[in-house]
């Protein structure tokens, strides 16, 4: 059963959305135009026009949801043309013929050096401009993927990986930390992670709470692999990954409903306007799963239990004009989740709520962009200790930390010639508390603030018509005081520079180098935690992390084919790791430290072929060499990172049988990695196949069944040291409702 107050949400939703259709006839239309995509989907927010030639008379006019725009035709002399362009598509030209009523438009994807993102530059920019090698997800990519997670999803993009391989379904969110390009070495980020310019990372712990957006209200999703602290500051040592909303250019209704084993469920709705200067968008999803027990089968005892969860989550967001220039939005989000983790006493929970204000505006002297937010979050979690035999456990500790952040940023972009200067700055305090209780003794508590304020500055030239440069520096103070721990002092200099030389009209020739950093979170310095029998223990004294890196990729792209290949190499200095300190038969005790210098280097190759006009094959590959070259730690140098496997990769095949119909092949392979420092606990390799079939019954309606893990796969996930596994196989089916 939907919780109340999500049923409530979800009747609010289509209340809402009915009201919108219904005052949302069009004007008296000259000529309606159809946009989809090349599988026959509608495209909301193209741009449809009616002009003589190039004279650019005419009106445009957006798509909504329906993918359908009503065109009026200007008073003027024959020949006329209808554009029809698209973010993410390349641009349609056709002739108009005396008499024309209606058009069907199908749109082809652009190339992705002509992809706009606003990820890699801060700013919207596409093609040569982009200061590194940017992949993107569309909301396409996501709805079609078996998996039904985003962090799965992410698999599919070269290099990607988190702190444990289970998926955010059924593992603990403090595993959650995202790695890019082998700069592991803990469970904390090295990858920032935002949602619509605001940071999705846990404030505390820096990991990532993936089902905070609903999936609906998901536009696209970008990767930006490599150092990127020059624009962002202590959190994008390893890259960026933004997730990005949908922005509402008429109305629009969205729903997902769908259910399957392990007693999975999930309903995901969104509905959203814009009437006149005013947009408004309302969103919300429940999702719930029983899960499955993650301890290997040959182990298990009756003491075990499956790992589940079940969250919800609702945002607001209302914007307007403010002036003929100046637009201004806000937006609330509140979000809980409940967790199992594999034992009756074993659980956790996250209540969080947030809200973001932005305004943007444009003059003479530039454009100029303000954000502000500010987050509270509370956070428990139960560990516990479980006997050899596994019919017994019992309660080791329980924690309760208590979060505050409030940060702001601006951002100022103006085009001076074949100049274009980026320049602003931000800053942020997180505040936390936490508080550990044992059945003996006295409770623990500790407490931290952090302090972190940067100020950026990016040029990028167009040296002239096939080569761009792109350079900037960005300088952070960060402040931190803990108890235990004192105060400590943090400053950074994050320099990077990129060229980028297009040969001929498919070839794309792209280099940079960079400084970057990250700094302990509150987490690592006061938060001690238990997996299975090891025990991780804080450390307060923790210094920053030092990055030092650079890569070199070429991307062809003739017509139907998208290929590129990235040789980057990078240096970790005073990598912080989970340190094993002791070793008994019942407990292994690891702490945090500083412990020595990775090396990290490999290549990268992602592609995409449209075979047929039905029938497209996209593959990612990854090899990585990541080692501690330097350590003072006795045994460290020159064992493998933890949690880095040496080769990964993937392939997704789209085939359309029929017009209305879609099948969809997955599959993930991970080659080997250690599950700790000393390289005695090696997790074998894994493969993975999903399998989704897709049918559209009508315009508005499309139906799935999804079938992940389809051979029922037993794949090593973690060995804490006894094996945990990946969950089986599990089959989802559901309709897709859009308006």
């Amino acid at each position: 059963m939907l919780p109340q107050r999500f049923r409530a949400t979800l009747t609010l939703l289509v209340l809402l959305a009915c009201a919108l259709r219904a005052d949302a006839q069009p004007p008296a239309a000259d000529l309606r135009v159809r946009v989809m995509d090349a599988l026959g989907d509608p495209i909301a927010g193209a741009s449809a026009v009616v002009d003589a030639d190039d004279r650019g008379r005419g009106k445009a006019v957006i798509t909504g949801a329906d993918g359908v725009a009503i065109v009026p035709v200007p008073e003027l002399a024959l020949p006329l043309v209808l554009r029809v362009s698209a973010p993410g598509f390349g641009e349609h030209v056709e002739a108009l013929q005396p008499g024309s009523a209606a058009f069907d438009v199908t749109l082809e994807p652009a190339a992705r050096t002509e992809q706009v993102t606003v990820t890699a530059g801060r700013r919207a920019v596409r093609g040569a401009d982009l200061p590194a090698d940017a992949t993107v997800l569309s909301r396409r990519d996501l709805e079609v993927a078996a998996a039904g997670t985003i962090d799965d999803v992410l698999r599919l993009t070269p290099g990607f990986s988190l702190f444990r391989r289970s998926p955010s379904r059924t593992a603990n969110p403090t595993t959650q930390g995202v790695t890019l390009r082998g700069l592991s070495a803990s469970g904390a980020s090295r990858t920032l992670v935002l949602a619509d310019g605001v940071p999705l990372n846990d404030p505390f712990g820096g990991w990532v709470s993936w089902d905070r957006v609903p999936q609906v209200a998901i536009d696209r999703v970008e990767v930006v692999r490599g150092g990127a602290s020059d624009l962002y500051g202590a959190d994008a040592a390893g890259g960026v990954i933004q997730v990005l909303s949908v922005e509402p250019s008429s109305p629009v209704m969205r729903a997902l409903v769908e259910g399957g084993t392990q007693e999975s469920g999930r309903v995901s709705a969104l509905a959203g306007t814009r009437r006149g200067p005013w947009t408004g968008m309302l969103a919300g999803e429940f999702n719930t799963t029983e899960g499955a027990i993650p301890i290997a089968p040959e182990i298990r005892g009756p003491i075990d239990t499956p790992a589940g969860v079940e969250s919800s989550v609702l945002s607001a967001t209302v914007g307007g004009a403010i002036t003929r220039l100046w637009r201004a939005s806000l937006r609330g989000h509140v979000y809980d989740e409940d967790r199992t983790n594999g034992t009756p006493l074993q659980d956790n929970d996250t209540n969080q709520r947030q809200a973001s204000f932005d305004i943007a505006g444009a003059g003479p002297w530039g454009d100029l962009r303000l954000r502000a937010f500010a987050l509270g979050q509370g956070y428990d979690q139960a560990f516990s200790a479980v006997n050899a035999t596994r019919t017994a456990e019992t309660l080791s500790s329980r924690q309760r930390v208590a979060s505050t952040m409030g940060g702001g940023s601006a951002e100022f972009v103006r085009a001076l010639g074949r100049v274009v200067l980026l320049a602003g700055g931000d800053f942020r305090r997180v505040d936390g508390d936490m508080i550990e209780r044992r059945p003996v003794g006295a409770p623990t508590v500790a407490d931290g603030r952090q302090d972190m304020l940067g100020g950026f500055a990016q040029a990028t030239w167009a040296a002239w018509s096939r080569v761009v440069v792109v350079g900037g520096v960005r300088a952070d103070s960060i402040d931190v005081e803990t108890t235990p721990g004192g105060q400590r002092d943090i400053d950074a200099f994050s320099p990077k520079g990129s060229v980028a030389w297009t040969l001929g009209s498919a070839f794309t020739l792209r280099g940079s180098a960079y400084k970057a950093f990250r700094a302990p979170t509150l987490n690592e310095r006061l938060r001690s935690f238990r997996a299975g029998n090891t025990l991780t223990q804080n450390n307060p004294a923790l210094d920053r992390e030092r990055a030092t890196g650079g890569d070199v990729s070429l991307a062809w792209e003739p017509r139907r084919v998208s290929l590129r290949a990235t040789l980057f190499a990078a240096r970790l200095e005073d990598a912080i790791t989970n340190v094993t300190v002791t070793t008994t038969p019942t407990l292994i005790t690891r702490e945090r430290r500083n412990a020595g210098t990775i090396g990290a280097r490999g290549l990268e190759v992602e592609g995409r072929v449209q075979l047929l006009p039905s029938l497209s094959v996209a593959g990612t590959l990854a090899w990585t060499r990541s080692r501690f070259d330097e350590s003072d730690e006795p045994g460290l140098e020159g064992n493998r990172v933890p949690q880095v496997p040496t080769a990964q990769g993937g392939f997704d095949v789209r085939w359309q049988p029929l017009a209305a119909s879609m099948i969809v092949t997955q599959m993930r392979w991970t080659g080997t990695q250690y599950d700790d420092d000393r390289n005695l606990f090696e997790l074998g390799r894994s493969f993975v196949t999903d399998l989704m079939g897709e049918h559209r019954f009508a315009e508005a309606l499309r139906a799935f069944v999804a079938i992940e893990n389809l051979f029922d796969a037993d794949y090593d996930t973690g060995r804490t040291p006894l094996r945990t596994v990946g969950p089986p196989r599990r089959i989802r089916g559901g309709v897709r409702v859009a308006f």
